[in-house]
């Protein structure tokens, strides 16, 4: 199976063979080893690229789930023989990491006292077959990869703007009324000039935005929403304190842009060492924790 998953991934024979440390010859015999058993044609072979079938595919993503719930299982088992000690590196997004990162940082280092933590905050997303780090917090949904993954959470996207904003501009009664707003308008998206909202069972309405803020950190954005500075639209976590002190008021409850998901990614390995393991365990237990959501 883990030939096949590298095959469809890498597009390539040879390439699969080299990421699973075998020769070419002897991954294209598992392949076909693979199909023999099963009966079915799992892989489409041109000149150029491998690509697999509708089966194939299918396929491929029960490997994926059933490869990666065995690393899990055989990486927790080794780990747990042992206090975990050493270095996790870490990237994640930065507003993430000033907002919910740091009081779970230091819950995990009095947990344990041997493991130290690096951590580069960033909007941009390293690469982590390139072995600078260890782990990755992703927000949003995830590109097909070979990196193994663990959703944690998921969290809407809230729009809302200072009290004193909305009493001098008023307050927007539907998504279409944004378009006359002044909107703090965050860079790191596919279309940052451009909103799409939907009722929980309605056809979902897009609102090209007007703003004279355009930037690639959420927190900044957020101040300047608590300034008065415009509308913001942020992942609850950036927004929730705010809005129970009352100092950002949330707009259009009833419609809703998206929700993203929170991941913890790493780069498969045979064995994930266990400073890392106990990273990802502690990060589920502490984002699954009641005091933690309502933070």
């Amino acid at each position: 199976m883990t030939v096949f998953r590298r095959a469809v991934e890498l597009g390539s024979i040879v390439a699969a063979g080299r990421a699973t440390g075998i020769s070419a010859e002897m991954a294209g015999q598992h392949l076909k080893a693979l199909e023999a058993n099963l009966g079915v044609r799992l892989l489409s072979r041109t000149t150029r690229r491998l690509s697999p079938t509708e089966v194939g595919r299918a396929y491929y993503d029960r490997c994926v789930a059933a490869l990666e719930e065995i690393a899990l299982a055989d990486a927790e088992a080794g780990a747990r023989q042992a206090e975990p000690s050493g270095r996790v590196r870490l990237t994640a997004p930065l507003g993430f990491g000033n907002a919910l990162l740091a009081p779970a940082i230091t819950s995990f280092l009095e947990r344990y006292p041997n493991v130290t933590v690096e951590i580069d905050l960033s909007e941009q997303k390293a690469d982590l077959l390139a072995g600078d780090y260890d782990l990755a917090v992703r927000l949003g949904e995830l590109a097909t990869s070979s990196l193994m993954s663990r959703r944690l959470a998921i969290y809407p996207l809230i729009l809302a703007a200072s009290p004193a904003y909305l009493v001098s501009a008023g307050v927007p009664e539907h998504p279409q009324d944004l378009s006359r707003h002044e909107a703090l308008i965050y860079a790191q998206t596919e279309v940052p000039t451009r909103w799409s909202f939907g009722p929980p069972d309605g056809k979902r309405v897009a609102v090209a935005l007007q703003g004279r803020v355009v930037a690639s950190d959420v927190e900044f954005l957020v101040r300047l929403a608590l300034l008065g500075r415009g509308v913001l639209l942020a992942p609850s976590f950036m927004l929730d304190a705010h809005l129970k002190l009352g100092t950002l008021v949330e707009i259009l409850p009833g419609w809703r842009e998206r929700s993203l998901p929170l991941y913890l990614l790493w780069a498969h390995r045979t064995l994930i060492p266990a400073p890392t393991r106990a990273f990802i365990d502690f990060m589920v237990e502490w984002l699954s924790s009641p005091k933690v959501e309502s933070t």
